[in-house]
Protein backbone atom coordinates (compact mmCIF):
# COMPACT_ATOMS: atom_id res chain seq x y z
CA UNK A 1 0.00 0.00 0.00
CA UNK A 2 2.84 2.39 0.77
CA UNK A 3 3.97 2.38 -2.85
CA UNK A 4 0.54 3.76 -3.79
CA UNK A 5 0.79 6.65 -1.33
CA UNK A 6 -1.57 5.37 1.33
CA UNK A 7 -0.94 3.61 4.62
CA UNK A 8 -3.08 1.05 6.44
CA UNK A 9 -4.49 3.53 8.96
CA UNK A 10 -5.59 5.98 6.27
CA UNK A 11 -6.98 3.16 4.11
CA UNK A 12 -9.42 2.24 6.87
CA UNK A 13 -11.14 5.59 6.25
CA UNK A 14 -12.49 4.17 2.98
CA UNK A 15 -15.27 2.49 4.95
CA UNK A 16 -16.38 5.90 6.29
CA UNK A 17 -17.50 7.08 2.84
CA UNK A 18 -21.29 6.81 2.95
CA UNK A 19 -21.35 6.63 -0.86
CA UNK A 20 -18.79 3.81 -1.09
CA UNK A 21 -19.34 1.18 -3.78
CA UNK A 22 -18.66 -2.49 -3.08
CA UNK A 23 -18.42 -5.06 -5.88
CA UNK A 24 -17.05 -8.54 -6.29
CA UNK A 25 -13.48 -8.87 -7.48
CA UNK A 26 -11.63 -11.76 -9.03
CA UNK A 27 -11.38 -14.69 -6.64
CA UNK A 28 -7.97 -16.15 -5.91
CA UNK A 29 -7.45 -19.76 -4.89
CA UNK A 30 -11.08 -20.17 -3.88
CA UNK A 31 -11.09 -17.03 -1.73
CA UNK A 32 -13.89 -14.56 -2.50
CA UNK A 33 -12.43 -11.10 -2.90
CA UNK A 34 -14.32 -7.83 -2.86
CA UNK A 35 -13.52 -4.41 -4.29
CA UNK A 36 -14.37 -1.20 -2.48
CA UNK A 37 -14.35 2.12 -4.33
CA UNK A 38 -14.51 5.08 -1.99
CA UNK A 39 -13.38 8.62 -1.47
CA UNK A 40 -10.88 9.92 1.06
CA UNK A 41 -10.80 13.71 0.94
CA UNK A 42 -10.72 14.59 -2.78
CA UNK A 43 -9.29 11.29 -4.08
CA UNK A 44 -11.01 8.09 -5.14
CA UNK A 45 -9.36 4.84 -4.06
CA UNK A 46 -9.96 1.17 -4.84
CA UNK A 47 -9.33 -1.47 -2.20
CA UNK A 48 -9.30 -5.23 -2.61
CA UNK A 49 -10.24 -7.13 0.52
CA UNK A 50 -11.73 -10.34 1.81
CA UNK A 51 -13.88 -11.17 4.80
CA UNK A 52 -12.66 -13.87 7.15
CA UNK A 53 -15.01 -14.80 9.94
CA UNK A 54 -15.69 -11.44 11.64
CA UNK A 55 -12.61 -9.67 10.28
CA UNK A 56 -11.82 -7.76 7.10
CA UNK A 57 -8.44 -8.57 5.54
CA UNK A 58 -7.19 -5.68 3.42
CA UNK A 59 -5.17 -7.00 0.48
CA UNK A 60 -4.33 -3.88 -1.52
CA UNK A 61 -5.27 -0.24 -1.98
CA UNK A 62 -4.51 2.02 -4.94
CA UNK A 63 -5.95 5.07 -6.66
CA UNK A 64 -9.13 4.25 -8.55
CA UNK A 65 -8.82 3.62 -12.28
CA UNK A 66 -10.91 5.45 -14.85
CA UNK A 67 -13.56 2.70 -15.05
CA UNK A 68 -13.80 2.56 -11.24
CA UNK A 69 -14.27 6.34 -11.06
CA UNK A 70 -17.03 6.08 -13.65
CA UNK A 71 -18.73 3.29 -11.68
CA UNK A 72 -18.53 5.30 -8.45
CA UNK A 73 -19.98 8.41 -10.11
CA UNK A 74 -22.70 6.40 -11.86
CA UNK A 75 -23.89 4.69 -8.69
CA UNK A 76 -23.57 7.61 -6.26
Amino acid sequence: MAKHGIDFIRAQRLWLDKKRVETTARSMEGECRLRLIARIDQSLWAAIFTKRKQAVRLISVRRARKNEKELYNEIT
